[in-house]
């Protein structure tokens, strides 16, 4: 077997590990040096070969139609793959201090390594069917570890929220693989591009509808999954309750590697976007609404993880501006087009991993230091943990300018490379300028929140006692924290001088277009501004009020009741799905099983009636019934020898 094979297999086998260590529940605090070991084994793999192939097949249908699995480490899976092993393992060790005291320790590291396993499937899958299957596992995964405290009622409904709300996108993207796979006859992504390029040139006739529709329908489709799995307006809402779980858990699944599945996806299949104007405007369009909204109800959260999911979603927002931007085409071909938006979106998807991961954990760990409390996650229960938890402010510190994307944080270099896709495609798209001013005033938006969360929890005096006598994490918390830190502070730059990122995802060696001075200038301006507002507001001794409360009170309560989207969703949308519900639940009994199961057992009931009679119990009527069943095949026989064409020849095999 192929050594490629055991990016994806590794953690699996890690996984396994530690569920026998689960089910035995003996030895179950070494569960994690198994994990973590796969988990890095299969980073040092991809490091070890960077580029590879390896294929199985799984089913063959009739003589042309194959599924098969796939390992195809390219430059865009490698990239994933670097991210994925690297946040996880660095969770995964800090995982060992944060959950050393729970029920259900070496499942949680089995979760975990499971999650890890599908996530880097997903990404080396080289075919739709593996990217969909894969695509659900780490869906199945995240219900999982949101529930791991499932007798806790809020982490099992959000659990449930969350399956159910992305069962919307994804039954969209279920319908785009089987569209595009029917017009293809296959699920690889090469036949699917060049089927998609024939359709364009009128070369080849789809099934079902026409070949103007197919060209914006099948992609719409797919990007129905993204907006699910990466919580994008309409379908954002269940991210936020996803923070019931482990915080660690939102470090890696919730902010760096599964919401950022829909993004890869996109990504990877951008060359199907690309054809149909109307589909990348949506795409930049529902980026821009999702990036401006939750920022904007990031501002009012109390909720320090809140404030991160928001903050979050609103992130991920930017990284699909830079993918509906486009740009401008750096490596065009049938089967795989790379522009300076989707380059721009990767790289960001890169450093907001880091920065985001370390925010979540840095969140963890002042959570950790007050588990006492009665509501730990309350910032307005913090303050004055600088001096009690000086590695985890710093390291904090060092995260919220990356995300507040100031010179010379990693945040600084991914974020402007999206506002210049931005102005690129302004010229073609008035949309984008649009979108761009948008981006720019979030730009502002972001620094204010990220401030405000770190003032609120580390500056002035304590607000409660268990602030007063809170203390740092364990190194094996407080390690992940460094590391991370330091990448948030010089990843960015790193990737962004020589054209290293662009270059290394390309698989060119030319020079990309050189940040805009006059647009950087703007966008640190409008981050200093933020910045400035929030320390005015919060770096104050003794915090007795928050500040936004005193926004106008129609403001203030549409941003608290998060611009009544979630009311919506309860009230209308929830309605609208259970009425459909029990509309298919009345045809299904009424309809469907009187004449599936109705009908039947009636012909059933009659025929057995019928034959019963003919059970005398007289051996003579017996023999009548044989003598003439004989007599009607030996006529039979006769029959069809005679008007039957060609010779017909009974032969008896004897022995």
């Amino acid at each position: 077997m192929p050594i490629i094979w055991l990016i994806p297999l590794a953690p699996l086998i890690g996984a396994l590990i530690a569920g026998v260590l689960a089910l035995t529940r003996k030895a179950e605090k070494v569960a994690p040096i198994f994990t973590i070991a796969a988990t890095l084994y299969s980073g040092y793999i991809a490091l070890f070969l960077h580029r590879g192939y390896a294929s199985a097949t799984w089913l063959t249908i009739g003589s042309s139609y194959r599924i098969a699995l796939d390992v195809n480490l390219d430059a865009l899976t490698f990239t994933m793959v670097c991210v994925v092993t690297l946040v996880s393992a660095l969770v995964q060790m800090y995982s060992i201090g944060y959950m050393e005291n729970e029920n259900g320790y070496a499942r949680y590291f089995a979760y975990v390594s499971i999650f890890t396993a599908s996530m880097l499937g997903l990404v080396s899958a080289d075919n739709l069917f593996q990217l969909y299957v894969c695509w659900e596992l780490v869906g199945i995964c995240s219900y999982l570890l949101i529930g791991f405290w499932w007798f806790k009622p809020s982490a099992a409904n959000a659990a449930k929220k969350a399956f159910v709300v992305t069962r919307f996108g994804d039954v969209g993207f279920l319908l785009g693989v089987l569209l595009l796979s029917s017009a293809a006859g296959s699920f690889q992504f090469t036949d699917i591009a060049h089927t998609m390029h024939a359709i364009s040139m009128g070369e080849l006739f789809t099934p079902l509808v026409s070949a103007r529709t197919f060209l914006w329908l099948a992609p719409l489709l797919l990007f129905c999954g993204a907006v699910g799995k990466s919580a994008q307006f309409p379908l954002h809402i269940w991210l936020p309750d996803a923070m019931e779980g482990p915080t660690p858990v939102s470090a890696l699944i919730h902010a760096a590697t599964m919401v950022a599945a829909g993004v890869y996806m996109v990504t990877r299949l951008f060359t199907l976007f690309a054809y149909v104007p109307v589909v990348t405007e949506t795409v930049l369009v529902i980026g821009m609404i999702t990036a401006f909204l939750s920022a904007s109800i990031a501002i009012v959260q109390n909720d320090i993880k809140k404030v991160l999911a928001y903050s979050t979603i609103s992130q991920l927002g930017y990284m699909m501006l830079g993918l509906g931007a486009m740009g401008t085409v750096i490596a065009p071909s049938v089967s795989g087009v790379y522009t300076t938006g989707q380059t721009a979106a990767m790289f960001h998807l890169t450093t907001h991993a880091m920065f985001k991961a370390l925010l979540f954990l840095t969140a963890g760990s002042v959570i950790h230091a007050l588990h006492h409390s009665s509501d730990p996650n309350d910032m307005r229960s913090m303050g004055g943990l600088m001096k009690r938890m000086p590695i985890t402010a710093w390291t904090c510190l060092a995260g919220v300018l990356a995300l507040a994307g100031l010179f010379p944080f990693s945040g600084f270099w991914s974020k402007d490379a999206i506002f210049g896709a931005l102005r690129e495609a302004s010229s073609k798209e008035p949309v984008a300028m649009f979108a761009l001013v948008v981006a720019i005033i979030v730009a502002g938006m972001t620094a204010f929140y990220s401030l405000r969360l770190w003032l609120m929890t580390f500056w002035g005096e304590p607000r409660s006692e268990h602030a007063e006598h809170a203390h740092e994490s364990p190194w094996v918390m407080t390690l992940p924290l460094v590391i991370l830190g330091f990448l948030s502070v010089f990843l960015g730059g790193y990737l962004y001088f020589g054209d290293r990122f662009a270059n290394s995802l390309t698989g060119l060696n030319m020079p990309t277009e050189p940040l805009n001075p006059a647009l950087a200038g703007i966008s640190t301006l409008v981050a200093l501004f933020g910045l400035g507002l929030a320390w005015k507001l919060y770096a104050v001794r003794r915090l007795e009020k928050d500040p936004v409360t005193s926004l106008p009170s129609s403001v203030y309560s549409f941003l608290v009741n998060l611009w009544y989207m979630d009311a919506f969703w309860n009230r209308f949308g929830a309605a609208w799905v259970v009425a459909l519900g029990g509309m298919v639940a009345w045809f299904d009994r009424n309809v469907v099983d009187r004449i599936v199961s109705g009908l039947p057992a009636w012909v059933c009931q009659q025929g057995g009636l019928a034959i019963r009679k003919t059970e005398s119990g007289q051996t003579q009527s017996y023999a009548v019934t044989v003598l003439a069943a004989v007599s009607f095949i030996i006529v039979t026989l006769l029959w069809l020898t005679k008007y039957l064409p060609g010779p017909m020849h009974i032969t008896m095999i004897t022995h």
